[in-house]
């Protein structure tokens, strides 16, 4: 019987049955002894437990990187604000006192600063270097002052002084820096 035209092709199912493939494709596993059988699934085994070891030693250390990271991040921020507050007492020292009264509450900012200076060396916190050559990954430049009496890229003087602990800088220190006086270089 001939096939019209206006009939559609049959198309092959994507469900194919073992009576469908050819002989050579179809491949059946040998019997094995029970011996055999048993070392194959002790092997299994096996290899699912070493993987799983591996995931868990894995998984502890993901853990901890993270534990670490949540850590040093709450500690950056206690220090910031401790920082605040260091910068709070700097300030209460700058006011000029005259009475007795004064004096004694001087001394004991003085001494909280102190105590606070203490506790924030104890923790590896320390002050950045404000005086020398400007250094962009210590130092932030708020002001650049045209002058004669430093070396260009010198830091002139400090606003806010800089911490950092270890190799983590908490706070950049905000610093002046000497600039070349206007009009040096320029020949009309």
């Amino acid at each position: 019987m001939k096939k019209s035209k206006t009939e559609p092709e049959a198309e092959p199912t994507a469900e194919a049955t073992e009576a469908d493939l050819p002989e050579a494709e179809i491949v059946e596993e040998p019997e094995l002894s029970p011996e055999e059988a048993l070392a194959r699934e002790r092997d299994e085994y096996l290899d699912n437990w070493r993987r799983t070891q591996a995931d868990i030693q894995n998984l502890r250390r993901r853990q901890a990187e993270v534990i670490e990271s949540a850590v040093r991040g709450a500690r950056r921020e206690l220090f910031s604000e401790l920082l605040l507050v260091l910068d709070y007492l700097d300030m209460a020292l700058m006011t000029p006192v005259e009475t007795q009264e004064g004096k004694t509450l001087h001394a004991g900012v003085q001494m909280t600063r102190d105590q606070m200076l203490q506790f924030l060396s104890q923790h590896e916190i320390e002050a950045v270097p404000s005086t020398g050559a400007f250094d962009p990954e210590l130092h932030e430049a708020v002001e650049r002052i045209p002058t004669e009496e430093h070396a260009e890229g010198t830091i002139v003087s400090t606003l806010r002084a800089g911490y950092r602990a270890g190799k983590d800088i908490l706070r950049y220190a905000q610093v002046r820096v000497a600039a070349a006086p206007e009009g040096d270089g320029e020949e009309a």
